[in-house]
């Protein structure tokens, strides 16, 4: 049996990921955990093509300065959209509750 080659992988995540239409709270966290679950699997191969000396020695420096800006950029705004969340997550506990059980 062959392995399947990680572009393969990569366009059928996509398909998967743009073909869903949630329909529901429950269908949209399914959608950001697949959603994540693609982006962690990307990640890691980023990480070990990154620690590989000869894989990265296959790229100029122009090549590598548009990985590091594309990634950074990709960074910056996960971490801007996840401290938002983390924020509204943070004044909601912060927040008085009612005793329902008093």
């Amino acid at each position: 049996m062959s392995e399947q080659s990680w572009t393969a992988i990569i366009r059928e995540r996509r398909k998967s990921l743009e073909a869903m239409t949630p329909k529901d709270r429950l269908g949209y966290v399914e959608g950001c955990i697949q959603s994540l679950l693609a982006v962690n699997q990307s990640v890691n191969g980023w990480m070990q093509w990154l620690s590989n000396p000869i894989k990265m020695s296959k790229f100029d420096e122009e090549e590598l300065r548009t990985f590091f800006g594309m990634l950074k950029e990709f960074a910056m705004n996960f971490l801007d959209f996840d401290q938002k969340v983390t924020e509204k997550d943070e004044r909601e506990k912060e927040r008085p509750r009612a005793d329902l059980y008093k």
